[in-house]
């Protein structure tokens, strides 16, 4: 009865003990599962993050490829229109007076808005000319960088200098012969194309004020640059006003 008894309890503890073992098992095979999930999810995390960073700089590189596109294309545009004006202004100048350059005018019957294209560009051409500081692009390889330029051409501005107020001047005359020719023909009738195309008889004064207004955009940006260099200055100064002041402690005999 006893050896029975003994039998019963021996196997009721091997049991307990199978059992045990079996939860604990059980137990760590959940959390390596979990472990492993939550590893995995970070992973995934990590990868999207990734991802969603080389999204990023594939845009940026994108739109600055897009940018320096435009800018070349502006800049060639811009190359292009300056080199067609020039040819433009070699055909009118240098003149033998202004009943020369009127007739040249005559014959190459330039509409107004290719006679301010003029005006720009020689206003253009003598800043660079005189020296004066202003920003010019280049274009290499697709590549576009701009400098700031001051650097005075002594040929060039003899070839160009008061060219353009001969221009005005020529256009004075022009103004009188159309007003003075619509005035027999049709009564002194404008027609809106003759004003747009030919400056209705205005073109000297629309030449004068394209001028007036380069020259004050010239000014503004010298008393912007002017400005930057008095802000320069001061700054420069109040920091070595400090730096005496901070240091005046020291000149105490005991130091």
């Amino acid at each position: 009865m006893k050896m029975k008894l003994l039998s019963i309890l021996l196997f009721a503890t091997t049991l307990s003990d199978t059992l045990g073992f079996a939860s604990l098992s059980q137990a760590t095979k959940c959390r390596s599962v979990s472990v492993a999930s939550t590893q995995l999810s970070s992973t995934q995390a990590e990868t999207e993050a990734e991802r969603l960073m080389r999204k990023a700089r594939e845009l940026r590189a994108a739109s600055q490829r897009a940018e320096d596109t435009l800018h070349a294309t502006l800049i060639q545009k811009k190359t292009e229109k300056d080199a067609a004006t020039d040819r433009i202004i070699s055909q009118l100048f240098p003149s033998s007076g202004i009943d020369d350059l009127v007739d040249r005018l005559h014959q190459k019957r330039l509409a107004s808005d290719m006679l301010v294209q003029i005006v720009e560009r020689l206003h253009e051409r003598e800043i660079a000319a005189r020296g004066l500081e202003h920003v010019e692009s280049s274009l290499n390889q697709d590549q576009v960088t701009f400098k700031r330029v001051a650097q005075q051409d002594d040929v060039e501005l003899a070839k160009i200098d008061g060219i353009v107020h001969e221009l005005i001047e020529a256009a004075e005359v022009l103004d009188k012969e159309f007003v003075e020719q619509k005035a027999k023909a049709d009564g002194g009738k404008i027609t809106h194309a003759e004003m747009m195309h030919w400056g209705g008889g205005k073109i000297a004064g629309i030449l004068k004020d394209k001028l007036k207004e380069l020259g004050r955009e010239q000014d503004e940006q010298f008393k912007k640059r002017l400005q930057s260099f008095y802000d320069a200055a001061n700054i420069k100064n109040h920091k070595d006003k400090e730096a005496i002041d901070g240091n005046s402690w020291r000149d105490d005999d005991t130091w």
